[in-house]
């Protein structure tokens, strides 16, 4: 009896972790493709821009498109806007306790990596059905990422800032684009009537959306990056910044979610798998490339977090549900 009921847990589990594999065999595959070296420059710059500027758009206009709005959703979008701006503020002061002095610091604590890793987890577990729900609780953070910390990282780089260049950049990004479109959508102010033309639209959209799991997997894990003198402040900040994200992510799904909101569990598992995921990859794209000390220390960081966040994810899925 007892047997039975341990071997019954352990297909339970199994099925749990089960629909994260392919993601993980994926990143594996990207791995050892880099081993072998199969991707020159042009190639690999390549796969990523047909991930970033097709396939995830294709995926966050559909996502965005059918989120579910309520006015007072309001308050849990500007809770995670308000989280990332908080987790800024701490930085210097947590930097100190676990004496990591990096000046890239800061901006690996504020935001979360949602377009190239947290989207492609959360279908892998909970399917595109609900990537609206995953969309509604992503709005805040994309709005600090594209304002506050893109603001902050090119004045970190000694770039010349001008507010109306930064606003046209962000907008006419493939991202913003799709995600603009599919809120315009969604709010009927953009209507797409249905014909065979849009139904067939809709068709290459959906296949598109259906690359952005496996070329992000393939482009991360190929794009592993891990130096040995910036593994001990890796390490340190992912530790400091997950054990800070999951109490706020317990005390905005308690307070807000679950009292405040009274929304599906799915959106407590959506908060905190956001939280789980590492810090943008923006910042390796904006942080001054002639500091060496500074890319080591963002790309070991990030791809160390990928792998990590992975795990963290699979591990609150199982416990969670």
């Amino acid at each position: 009896m007892l047997s039975d009921t341990l071997g019954a847990r352990k297909v339970f589990m199994w099925e749990r972790i089960l629909p994260a594999l392919p993601l993980l065999l994926l990143f594996l595959l990207g791995y050892l493709l880099r081993k072998i070296s199969f991707f020159d420059e042009g190639g690999l710059k390549a796969l990523k821009r047909v991930a970033s500027d097709l396939a995830l758009p294709a995926l966050l206009f559909g996502a965005f498109r059918s989120l579910e709005f309520n006015r007072s959703y309001l308050v849990l979008i500007a809770a995670i806007f308000l989280v990332c701006v908080i987790m800024l503020i701490l930085a210097k002061p947590l930097g100190a306790i676990i004496k990591v002095k990096n000046e890239a610091f800061p901006f690996m604590m504020g935001g979360f990596e949602m377009g190239m890793l947290g989207y492609a987890l959360f279908t892998s577990f909970y399917g595109e059905a609900h990537l609206g729900k995953m969309a509604l609780v992503d709005l805040g953070q994309v709005l600090f990422v594209f304002t506050v910390l893109m603001t902050l990282l090119i004045r970190h780089k000694g770039q010349h800032f001008d507010f109306g260049t930064l606003v046209l950049r962000i907008i006419t990004s493939p991202v913003m684009i799709a995600i603009i479109l599919g809120l315009l959508t969604n709010a009927r102010i953009l209507v797409l009537r249905s014909n065979a033309f849009t139904r067939q639209l809709d068709e290459v959209l959906k296949i598109l959306a259906s690359l952005t799991m496996p070329l992000i997997a393939l482009s991360i894990g190929y794009g592993i990056r891990i130096t040995k003198e910036s593994l001990g402040s890796a390490l340190k900040t992912i530790v400091a910044r997950k054990v800070v994200l999951i109490i706020f992510a317990v005390v905005i799904n308690l307070l807000i979610v679950r009292l405040a909101l009274k929304m599906d569990r799915i959106y407590e598992m959506a908060v905190l798998l956001m939280f789980l995921m590492p810090s943008p990859f923006i910042v390796s794209i904006y942080i001054d490339d002639k500091k060496k000390n500074l890319v080591d220390y963002v790309d070991t960081t990030l791809s160390l977090d990928s792998v990590i966040s992975i795990f963290t994810v699979m591990g609150a899925v199982l416990l969670l549900g």
